[in-house]
């Protein structure tokens, strides 16, 4: 396999489903402004450079195979099923082969996510070589982050219970990473006998000191998760007049 400047990794269950009155379909293909969350997400990728994507199915490929047609703007695209149902979805993402063949930027996305393109930009601009994007607005599904005066992270914790006041501190991941290689093979080494889980992987990722992770902070409404009907309606709105990149019908084949 050839050598690549950076790495896509965009994980996504297709049996996580929405349903609304008229149809039911897999969240990754909610359209948000006439395109799939997904196709979206690959356009944007494929525009601020990225050669090489892998968009990674959990257990199955169901609806998401017939999204993907080709490559976007030269981006190379693939699509392969992960076979393990409960593996964790960082862990499986840090652990494959292909990350022995890029010599830059590994972007990883673990959610179904509508974002501006500029924050996609700023992760390939940053000259820190491991960020976390997080948000001040607590997502579900994600764990709560801790970090130091100088953005570093320094711990990620479980969610509280919904009754307990949350410190203003506090942040949350969103699902979007940007990892260095060497990275992500010092963890692989670090924790071969692992239980798949993604507050594991940053448990081993925090040990590592010699490449610490800093936080990137993005507004809420720059970075929507969109798992369900109601999410779906809410990206529509506050995407609605967005200009972040040109996505025209000739870059996403719509």
């Amino acid at each position: 396999m050839r050598e690549v400047q950076s790495l896509g990794i965009v994980i996504t269950d297709p049996r996580q489903m929405i349903s609304t009155c008229k149809r039911r379909f897999s969240a990754a293909l909610g359209v948000v402004g006439g395109t799939s969350v997904l196709r979206r997400l690959l356009s944007q990728m494929a525009h601020a450079g990225v050669q090489r994507t892998m968009v990674l199915a959990r257990e199955t490929l169901g609806e998401i195979a017939g999204e993907l047609g080709g490559g976007l703007d030269g981006m190379e695209l693939c699509l392969r099923a992960l076979p393990r149902p409960n593996a964790g979805r960082l862990v499986d993402a840090a652990t494959t082969n292909e990350i022995a063949h890029v010599d830059g930027a590994v972007l990883v996305f673990t959610e179904n996510l509508v974002i501006d393109f500029d924050v996609i930009d700023r992760l390939l601009r940053s000259q820190d070589r491991n960020i976390a994007v997080v948000s001040k607005t607590q997502a579900r599904r994600s764990l709560r982050v801790l970090a130091d005066d100088a953005l570093r992270l320094t711990a990620i914790l479980p969610d509280r219970p919904p009754s307990q006041v949350h410190s203003s501190a506090d942040s949350y991941l969103v699902g979007v990473y940007k990892f260095d290689p060497a990275f992500v093979r010092a963890i692989a080494r670090n924790r071969r006998h692992r239980t798949h889980d993604d507050l594991e992987f940053f448990e081993a990722a925090l040990g590592i000191h010699g490449h610490p992770i800093q936080i990137m902070c993005a507004e809420p409404q720059r970075v929507s998760m969109v798992n369900d009907a109601v999410d779906l309606a809410a990206a529509n709105f506050a995407f609605r007049s967005s200009s972040d990149q040109p996505l025209t019908a000739e870059r996403t084949g719509y």
